[in-house]
């Protein structure tokens, strides 16, 4: 007689886990979406940490903001302030220098520019020839004229130039010299007087030193002097008109040839 095999029902249904209903599962899949309705579980603890730190570095982002801000402002107000005070410093030093500058432009005035009624130094020039020429050898011989212009050779001084020298047999009646002065190297009047047939002395003052004590500082301008036999300044115009300044320096001489003895000898 055969012998019985064990039964393995018992032992299968003890060791295989129970299948769970299906409302068990749902129950379970509720559960782990956390909650009813699909909506999603809580943060864990990673999320919050990145989310505090994204919060943090917002904040920190704002307060360099409002910081920057705050700088800029006051880089703003101390920019202004240093401008005003900066404009302040230089009105005073301007202020301070025209102060410093007025004593020093009388005492030139006073000792340096010839004015009315003052006697002329002697100083020494070139001519036209490139020869010494003392001033003083000629206000000796006789009254002088001096009158001077920009520059040889161009329009305005040439209609000033022929002006002297189409009445210049007047001015030598009254016992005048004329002389014409510029910045002009003697080469350059030299050439100039032989174009326009100049019958009078050209002078050449390239430093000024003539110029700037007769008062022409500004070379530009065209002048005239009227100087007395002797060097007495007697009239001086700054800042004339070519066309009709002959004409007005011979006005001049007529006015004071009552008290001009002797005739010149022109070159």
């Amino acid at each position: 007689m055969a012998p019985k095999r064990p039964s393995t029902s018992t032992a299968d249904s003890s060791s295989v886990p129970p299948v769970p209903s299906e409302a068990h599962s749902r129950r379970s899949t509720r559960s782990s979406l956390g909650g009813t309705g699909g909506a999603t579980s809580s943060p864990t603890k990673d999320e919050e940490q990145t989310k505090t730190s994204s919060n943090g570095t917002k904040d920190k982002k704002g307060e360099e903001a409002q910081s920057t801000s705050k700088d800029a402002e006051a880089s703003k107000v101390g920019a202004g302030k240093a401008g005003k005070a900066g404009k302040a410093s230089k009105a005073g030093e301007i202020e301070q220098t025209a102060e410093e500058a007025e004593p020093a432009a009388k005492k030139a005035k006073k000792d340096g520019v010839y004015k009315r009624n003052d006697i002329i130094e002697d100083i020494v020039l070139q001519d036209e020839n490139n020869s010494p020429v003392s001033l003083k050898s000629l206000y000796d011989a006789s009254g002088l004229v001096i009158f001077s212009y920009p520059r040889a050779n161009t329009p305005g001084c040439t209609n000033q130039a022929c002006g002297y020298r189409d009445i210049h047999g007047e001015f030598i009646e009254l016992g005048f010299q004329v002389v014409g002065l510029s910045t002009d190297k003697p080469g350059a009047q030299m050439n100039w007087k032989k174009v326009k047939n100049l019958p009078y002395t050209l002078l050449s003052d390239p430093k000024k030193e003539l110029l700037s004590r007769l008062g022409a500082t500004d070379a530009k301008k065209r002048c005239h002097w009227v100087i007395e036999k002797g060097g007495r300044l007697a009239e001086q115009d700054i800042g004339v008109k070519p066309a009709s300044d002959p004409t007005n320096a011979l006005n001049i001489a007529k006015a004071l040839a009552s008290t001009t003895k002797g005739k010149p000898t022109q070159k």
